[in-house]
């Protein structure tokens, strides 16, 4: 087993290609966590939105992310990722402006996918910067601190965002964050330059062809269903179900977020010192399903110790997710493999969302809520006779 000394660790991080992208990807967190988490707030009271068009809203965002994924991956490999980080900032900054100005869901629903194609290339630009710049030694750290600083970044963004709420308006929210969306294209001859080179596409179907990658990717689809049905009903249960007002919403939230930064730093750490990754995920599923099921609770303290619960198992499990792109993808290609992954993940979002809208809004924000927390307690047992399976047939070749 691999001993490594925390300290050491976060010494040998390297500023340019660890700690400047984890720092930026906190910052435009920061900027879009108003629109993932209070924007349904908003569509439902003022714009007066049903839930079907609001699960029309997102699902239409992780369709835009289903069809632009890979051809953003993909130019990643062919250009440097920062140019397309660049190219991000200024699209997030137009669609910003257009949610606070129109009022109307056909317009609204355009401006919303520039929104979803500006998310995606920012994503997945800076996700292919973070692997293409790595060095070997930081390992699994850097990972911990690139989500980690990302969820920081929606900790402070949902308080914020939750007082400025509380005592202004909507609309002029989104238009300073537009603003501060530009500011950040300041960073771009700081971050690290990576040469393209030309792939061709049969190179990312043999990746992505292979057993444990379709497996992983499988797992990681199942999961993420659970992420469509919290951005549809997150914000609606607490306002509706546990009656909480907006900056209260902030403060709950917040502390789910700072549970998953933690939570993935730290796990990065003790990967590093050598713990393996079923040790890591297996509790890590079980507390994200079992938290995301018992959040729903009808009592403010009773539910947010269980929101919390979620939130390290989710830091977890996007450790885990990180740590295996890494491990199974060519540093070359990864910036197109990568993006496959996170459409993975995507198509689980939409698929989620689209169920997940209408269901709240018949049955309670807190039905799916708890329906989609069993999915991550049923991945387990899965995975664990997967692993079983792998070694027994890894045992039968060693001794053949």
């Amino acid at each position: 087993m691999k001993q490594y000394n925390s300290r050491l660790l976060l010494q040998q991080l390297y500023i340019r290609e660890d700690v400047l992208p984890s720092l930026l990807s906190g910052a435009y967190a920061f900027l879009t966590s108003l629109t993932y988490f209070f924007l349904p707030l908003f569509l439902k009271d003022q714009l007066k939105f049903s839930g079907t068009k609001i699960g029309i809203l997102y699902a239409g965002l992780s369709i835009t992310g289903i069809i632009v994924a890979f051809p953003i991956g993909f130019f990643n490999d062919l250009f440097t990722p920062r140019l397309l980080i660049i190219l991000s900032l200024i699209t997030t900054a137009v669609s910003l402006w257009g949610q606070a100005a129109i009022t109307h869901f056909i317009p609204f629903f355009f401006i919303f996918l520039l929104f979803g194609v500006s998310n995606n290339i920012f994503r997945t630009s800076l996700d292919a910067l973070l692997f293409k710049s790595g060095k070997e030694e930081t390992g699994a750290t850097r990972y911990g601190l690139y989500n980690s600083m990302r969820m920081v970044g929606f900790t402070i963004g949902a308080v914020c965002a939750g007082h400025y709420l509380a005592a202004g308006d909507f609309p002029a929210m989104l238009k300073i964050l537009g603003v501060l969306s530009l500011l950040l294209m300041l960073t771009y001859p700081l971050l690290s330059f990576i040469p393209g080179k030309r792939w061709e596409l049969f190179n990312y179907r043999q990746d992505f062809l292979k057993k444990e990658v379709i497996v992983f990717s499988a797992w990681l689809f199942f999961f993420t269903l659970h992420w469509g049905a919290e951005s549809t009903s997150y914000g609606l249960f607490l306002r509706h179900h546990l009656n909480l007002q907006l900056a209260g919403i902030g403060y709950y939230m917040a502390g789910e977020f700072l549970a998953v930064a933690l939570a993935s730093f730290y796990c990065g750490k003790l990967y590093d010192r050598g713990v393996s990754v079923e040790r890591l995920l297996y509790p890590g599923l079980i507390a994200s399903g079992l938290g995301h099921i018992m959040m729903v609770y009808p009592d403010v303290m009773v539910s947010f110790v269980w929101r919390v619960i979620h939130g390290i198992g989710d830091g977890v499990v996007m450790l885990i997710m990180y740590v295996g792109i890494g491990r199974l993808f060519h540093v070359d290609r990864v910036g197109g493999n990568a993006s496959l992954i996170y459409l993975v993940t995507l198509i689980g979002s939409f698929a989620g969302a689209l169920i997940c809208g209408p269901l709240g809004e018949r049955l309670g924000y807190w039905v799916p809520l708890a329906l989609s927390g069993v999915i991550p307690m049923l991945l387990l047992p899965l995975l664990i006779w997967w692993r079983k399976r792998e070694d027994a047939h890894a045992a039968i070749v060693e001794h053949t």
